[in-house]
């Protein structure tokens, strides 16, 4: 127990170490200027947030859901932090970093394998470098606790997660049915799925009778209007908006990734269900996001990386890190790329081919011991 105790307390200490780099970029102005000027980095959405919202009187970013939004709030009003960018950045970082902390010991607790703890979470690029550049860690958050409590077979637990995930970011519900069918009774399943609905509507309820058009706009935001336009955007749609414009129907293209991304989803699943594991569906999820996404963020790596960890088979290292280093490169020579298109093609290109090939390599593992 003693050693235990012991682990966890480096498990602790080693995610702190690895969020300072991207704190000591991201905690001064003068600093971040810096790597702007030297390197054309991107300054990071708690920035813009900051920027173009809280600093203007404006309480929250409008285009994010209403679970982060509560939480713009309380800063904007609890704090001073309008004219204070730096008390903004340490606040959040805290509010940041409890929750990367938390998630690092429940996913040690679920798989206690410090050197892989290490290699695909902790010290992974995505997680050094994104970090704290958005809100993601809190969703992710959400995502391994729904995980740990489906491991100790806390059904009703893992859904109220999932559901408090997608009130934060929509992307936990994607899972949802991954979780549902692992569990062999229909009851059970359905209990569930009601339950999941209840806490997601219930959460939402207040910002809905409060002010429906502030609730709905980030959803008819994203699908309407947040997507890749043209060859400086790092998503491969751009290609479909390109071609929708053509015939003057550019806002369906949106939809496209979407319908691509269910069409795979169930195509895939259902086909290897009894051939893989929990861990290598929800592996297979994420990069199925990743691969379709209208826009692919390259902070979403970071979902990805607490299911590669889980993963029961052994992940390709050269694939990953190649993946993660040229995805933290596209944002740390984020303005430069957008100035040499090919380039930052070339980059988007390599990005997919290394996420092709961890897909194939995630299903070609069979597991012998399936959730089915």
């Amino acid at each position: 127990m003693n050693k235990l105790k012991y682990n966890y307390l480096w498990v602790l200490l080693l995610t702190l170490v690895g969020l300072l780099p991207e704190y000591i970029i991201r905690c001064n102005l003068n600093i971040m200027w810096f790597f702007y000027n030297t390197f054309s980095t991107y300054y990071g959405d708690l920035w813009y947030c900051w920027m173009n919202y809280l600093q203007k009187g404006f309480p929250y970013p409008a285009e994010y859901p209403s679970g982060i939004q509560i939480i713009f709030r309380a800063i904007y009003y609890l704090f001073d932090i309008r004219e204070d960018y730096i008390s903004y950045f340490i606040i959040i970082s805290v509010f940041l970093a409890f929750s990367a902390i938390i998630s690092s010991l429940l996913l040690y607790r679920i798989k206690p394998d410090m050197k892989k703890l290490l290699i695909f979470w902790i010290f992974a690029p995505s997680f050094m470098f994104y970090g704290l550049l958005n809100m993601d860690f809190l969703p992710i958050l959400t995502l391994v606790l729904a995980h740990y409590c489906f491991t100790q077979k806390r059904y009703y637990s893992t859904v109220i997660f999932l559901a408090l995930g997608a009130f934060i970011k929509v992307f936990p519900i994607f899972l949802l049915p991954i979780y549902l069918l692992s569990i062999a009774s229909n009851r059970l399943r359905v209990k569930l799925a009601i339950t999941f609905v209840i806490v997601f509507v219930g959460l939402n309820l207040p910002f809905i009778l409060f002010d429906y058009s502030a609730w709905s706009f980030p959803y008819i935001w994203q699908i309407s209007s947040n997507m890749a336009r043209n060859s400086t955007d790092g998503s491969w749609t751009w290609l479909v908006y390109q071609l929708f414009d053509y015939f003057g129907v550019a806002n369906y293209s949106g939809k496209v990734s979407l319908l691509i991304f269910t069409i795979a989803y169930f195509q895939i699943i259902s086909k290897t269900w009894k051939s893989v594991s929990l861990e290598q569906k929800l592996v297979v999820v994420m990069l199925l996001f990743l691969l379709t996404d209208r826009v692919y963020s390259p902070q979403y790596d970071l979902y990805l990386l607490p299911f590669l960890f889980l993963a029961n088979y052994r992940v390709n290292l050269r694939w990953f890190y190649l993946l993660e280093i040229i995805n933290v490169a596209q944002v740390f020579f984020c303005f430069w790329l957008k100035n040499h298109t090919i380039y930052l093609q070339l980059i988007v290109f390599s990005k997919y081919a290394f996420l092709i090939l961890l897909l194939i390599d995630c299903l070609s593992i069979k597991n012998q011991n399936s959730n089915a």
